[in-house]
């Protein structure tokens, strides 16, 4: 985008003076193109560097696509998210914390939960009680001693203050066993990232100077998302606000991650009182019609600025007997929709890809996915970039022996890599053979792995047609995102490749087509000219449980809805039915959702 076309409020963002500044982006309000613009403007002000950290790597692409007529712009501009920066700061001074060479990241709950399980047989004050638990309540546990685990490192408790966080003395030895099991296995977690940089440069300030020199501007997306240990590296990067020249973007409207331990917080009270900034509101919305946004002020009243909106747009609410006829009117109005191909409040024609369904959680699309089967309307479910998932057996034993070929110590996966290949097993054959060979002849630099695959692909002997069809496609991705890889990097190698693959900085930011089936959460950050927003009944959102709990988890479910409502561009269509089968067969009548009173149906 070229500054010309900002207005007067985004302009004087942009041509700031340098340090802090807090903008107060509201929705639609071009947030991203004043950031891209701001990044622009300091890249010619200075020679130096500018980090721009995002909260999804596809945040940083779409900054990144934005700048590429910048000249030297891969030197001259860190973006990524905080767990990527924080990688590439442990690869370089790693060292000065014991690392003696980047860990492997367990980025899988799986694995961790594992880890959990070896702790706890490793606590002999608790292992007996354990054993004596049903499944359910060893699963439970399991779960809330992985939250207490992520509690901790986002919070930055010190080992000594561990007991003042939990009346169960066990929780805290499980805490230790788990992190001391990490270390055995070179291996770290994703909140080791964050909590391992912050040690770093609270210890070594010399080191965090080191960046501090380096960064003319750290630039952060999304402010509204962040959480307590991304807050303290953030002051520890600056040495408690010395670096002044810190620009944040947010909406606290749109905090929407409070699970995560996120919060709005950070940025508009804790940035605000130790850095002093200059304080921007964007609240002209430049993206949705006028009919969307005047429905988002209902849910949070004055949060919209929509007198000078151009479009009058759509916004219809209607109830349905049940699920199966609430996907029927779903289907009704895209048939409808498509036949007409284009309305006058829509730029360009009417396809089934400027169309996305949303909804609270992922089984309200039940009915709909059968309907849309039934009517022969394409549809894709967007999933949120994340590590790397095999479906074929021999892309699994890839996997697990790539993952030990890089990390020896990797006994997590070594027995599950032996459990699987072992003499009694009916898959070892010549295929796995062949994989496990592939592993041990890959170069340290990857520079062979394609070809590799490709040979081996071409001389498979498998003759199921399914597995075969998986192997494929499992091979086509990993060469994919090896690609991905190879051309963001001079320096190659396969740790760091599988590292990058963890993180989700691999993933190809393709396109998918037909209608996108989406929750609210993996939708942030996006629109779509038309919006259906189902199963909008109380206690399906808001969901049950923020229903139970009321208080803060009530108020994210409004954010949640308010940022459903705001991915319409143009038109948006709520539905919610009036009785729901529940799983076990039963038929349960609901109503309104309690957000949604505020509308005359």
């Amino acid at each position: 985008m070229e500054t010309i076309n900002l207005s007067e409020k985004q302009k004087e963002i942009v041509f700031a003076e340098d340090g802090p500044i807090y903008v107060k982006a509201s929705a639609g309000s071009g947030k991203t193109r004043v950031l891209t613009e701001r990044i622009r403007h300091l890249l010619t002000k200075t020679k130096k560097k500018i980090l721009a950290l995002t909260f999804t790597n596809k945040a940083g692409e779409e900054i990144r696509t934005r700048l590429t007529e910048t000249s030297d712009i891969k030197s001259r501009l860190f973006i990524g998210t905080f767990h990527g920066f924080c990688r590439y700061v442990l690869e370089n001074h790693g060292s000065s914390i014991g690392l003696s060479k980047m860990p492997h990241i367990f980025e899988n709950d799986s694995d961790r939960l594992e880890l959990i399980e070896q702790a706890i047989n490793q606590t002999p004050t608790y292992s007996q009680q354990y054993k004596e638990k049903s499944s359910k309540d060893k699963n439970l546990y399991r779960y809330n001693t992985l939250d207490f685990i992520a509690k901790v490192k986002r919070e930055l408790i010190p080992d000594e203050e561990l007991i003042k966080h939990t009346n169960n003395e066990d929780m805290v030895l499980l805490y230790q066993n788990y992190q001391d099991i990490l270390r055995s296995q070179n291996a770290i977690d994703f909140d080791d990232l964050l909590l391992l940089t912050y040690k770093l440069f609270i210890n070594y300030p010399q080191i965090s100077s080191l960046y501090r020199r380096g960064f003319h501007t750290i630039c952060i997306d999304e402010a509204q998302d962040l959480n307590n240990a991304q807050y303290k590296l953030l002051l520890a990067l600056t040495n408690n606000a010395e670096h002044k020249n810190v620009m944040m973007v947010g909406d606290p409207n749109q905090s929407i991650f409070h699970f995560t331990g996120s919060s709005s917080d950070y940025m508009d009270k804790e940035f605000a009182k130790d850095f002093s900034p200059k304080v921007f509101e964007l609240s002209e919305n430049y993206r949705s019609s006028k009919a969307v946004l005047d429905a988002a002020n209902k849910i949070l009243p004055k949060s919209k600025n929509t007198s000078i909106m151009a479009l009058e747009g759509k916004f219809k609410l209607k109830s349905c007997e049940d699920e199966n006829e609430e996907a029927q009117c779903v289907i009704k109005r895209i048939h409808k929709l498509i036949k007409k191909q284009s309305e006058d409040d829509i730029e360009g024609k009417i396809t089934y890809e400027t169309m996305v369904v949303l909804a609270r959680n992922k089984y309200v699309f039940n009915p709909l996915e059968k309907a849309l089967k039934e009517a022969g309307i394409p549809f894709n479910y967007k999933m949120t970039p994340g590590a790397v998932k095999f479906e074929s057996k021999l892309m699994k034993i890839f996997d697990l022996a790539f993952r030990i070929r890089i990390n020896p110590q990797d006994i997590l996966h070594r027995e599950r890599l032996d459990n699987l290949v072992n003499p009694n097993n009916e898959i070892i054959d010549e295929d796995v053979k062949q994989i496990l060979d592939i592993t041990t002849s890959l170069k340290d630099d990857g520079s062979n792995l394609k070809k590799l695959f490709e040979t081996f692909r071409d001389n498979i002997t498998l003759t199921d047609e399914d597995e075969k069809s998986m192997f494929y496609h499992d091979i086509d991705e990993l060469v994919k995102h090896w690609l991905n890889y190879a051309k963001s990097t001079d320096k190659k190698s396969l740790h760091q490749f599988k590292n990058a693959m963890a993180l989700g900085q691999t993933h190809t930011l393709t396109q998918h087509k037909g209608i996108t089936l989406s929750t609210v959460h993996t939708m942030k950050g996006q629109e779509f000219d038309i919006v259906f927003l189902i199963g909008m009944d109380h206690e399906t959102f808001p969901d049950y449980r923020a229903v139970q709990k009321g208080g803060v988890d009530l108020k994210q479910e409004k954010n949640n809805l308010y940022v459903a409502f705001t991915r319409a561009k143009r038109f948006l269509y709520v539905t919610y039915p009036l009785q729901r089968t529940m799983p076990w067969g039963g038929v349960k009548r609901r109503r309104i959702s309690k957000f949604l009173e505020v509308f005359d149906d």
